[in-house]
């Protein structure tokens, strides 16, 4: 990462940080001198130590696990604390008038649409993207019949709400199958042609999907959709905080995130948004009121925690979200070169670019037990990644596919002597089998 390019972006976050009260001014003030910090250093190895700094984990902890929950930096978690004794102080006041914390949250949905690329009456705050999904699957008005054309690379949590459709409702759910590695764009596209119908009316797809980290052409897949009239619902738990994402140009209708992953804001923490013009055809029973953060239809919340959700996000602008992408993928592209000298893998991430995500890359094993080998990384190691077990499975859809994978996430609070390590136990491992 050259300086200048820093430099600039920096500036771009600074600039766009609030004038924040008393009790969030400390980490304002700690964002201010790491962007100050960041700035002054030539170097983009002393940058991003710099950057790692920030964040609490014990000193021989590798956490390659980012996919499944993140690390929330010191400044977030110290300011979330400060919050919480603040709403216990006076409890009627901070919750319900707006000179306490509930004049604050407001602000957090302007920042969340900013960072996704869209207009603040296209988004909400909730806890995560299974919650967002289930609102999106029963807020739409669906009729016996009608058929979710998704893949067989889900997640199960975004999977659930078109499993309640197809039990309660009649709905039909239709999979088809992603190879791993998918090869092409073209190929994704042609099977996502092969397979709608008729009675299509909508297609469910992650940004990133949770096993290989293969990235969804969305773009394209809404240039083929949106003119019959199929509705591009999006799970989108993999990508914010990995990929600086741009919701307008993906042109997806609805998309639902969950902050604590690579956004690494603090635990519960999810956004959701829904296309202005496709808001007639999807009614959250949540949204029913309007998406402020707090309305009839939502009830009371947790605000420290709202309030904290946006303060990750005036970290990401203060190191800048092109830059956080860039080094997920410099880490990625680091640990792959190493991975792939090793025998007893295969890996299942697409190898171009655009299909490829910054941070996630997947390999099966031909030899072993993943199960077993996570266990002896962590337990013996301190080094967390996820087993990849295999593919979602519903009723009458596609037969389990048994990968036996290991899934490694690489983020800005990990290095490369983290990812020599792991290498290292895991090539020892795996000559053990």
């Amino acid at each position: 990462m050259e300086r200048r390019t820093f430099v600039k972006s920096l500036a771009a976050g600074l600039a766009g940080l609030p004038l924040l009260p008393r009790l969030t001014a400390a980490a304002n003030e700690q964002l201010q001198t790491l962007g100050t910090d960041l700035g002054a250093l030539s170097d983009a190895p002393a940058r991003w130590r710099r950057v790692r700094n920030e964040f609490n984990y014990t000193p021989d902890l590798i956490h390659l696990n980012c996919g499944t929950i993140g690390a929330t930096p010191r400044p977030i978690v110290e300011a979330l604390c400060n919050l919480l004794h603040e709403l216990e102080s006076s409890p009627y006041h901070h919750t319900f008038e707006g000179t306490g914390l509930y004049g604050q949250i407001e602000g957090v949905r302007d920042k969340a649409a900013a960072f996704l690329g869209v207009t603040k009456d296209e988004v909400a705050l909730t806890t995560n993207t299974t919650e967002g999904m289930n609102g999106v699957a029963t807020g739409l008005k669906l009729q016996p019949g009608d058929e979710i054309l998704t893949t067989n690379h889900e997640h199960g949590g975004g999977m659930v709400g078109w499993q309640y459709l197809a039990k309660h409702r009649g709905l039909k759910i239709v999979q088809f199958k992603i190879p791993p590695p998918a090869q092409s764009k073209e190929q994704i596209l042609q099977l996502i042609a092969d397979h709608l119908t008729p009675r299509t009316r909508v297609c469910f797809f992650s940004h990133v999907e949770t096993i290989t980290g293969m990235v969804m052409p969305l773009a394209e897949i809404s240039a083929l959709v949106r003119p019959k009239g199929i509705l591009l619902v999006c799970d989108g738990a993999q990508a914010p905080g990995m990929i600086d994402v741009d919701l307008k140009a993906l042109g997806v209708d609805t998309y639902a995130s969950s902050s604590h992953k690579w956004m690494l804001a603090p635990k519960g923490s999810g956004l959701l948004y829904i296309r202005k013009e496709a808001q007639e055809r999807v009614q959250p029973v949540t949204l029913h009121s309007g998406y402020s953060a707090y309305s009839g239809s939502v009830g009371t919340r947790g605000w420290p925690q709202l309030i904290a959700h946006g303060l990750t996000m005036d970290f990401h602008n203060t190191i800048g979200r092109s830059q956080v992408q860039a080094r997920c993928r410099e880490l990625n592209n680091y640990l792959r070169q190493r991975l792939d000298r090793l025998p007893h893998l295969r890996c299942l991430t697409p190898t171009l670019p655009e299909l490829s995500s910054p941070g996630i890359v997947t390999y099966a094993l031909d030899k072993g037990k993943n199960g077993e080998i996570v266990t002896q990384l962590h337990d013996e190691h301190n080094i967390w990644v996820k087993p990849a077990a295999g593919t979602f499975t519903i009723e009458g859809g596609l037969p389990h596919e048994d990968y036996n994978a290991l899934r490694f996430s690489t983020h800005i609070y990990n290095d490369e002597a983290q990812l020599d390590r792991t290498v290292e136990v895991l090539e020892k491992l795996l000559k053990a089998l």
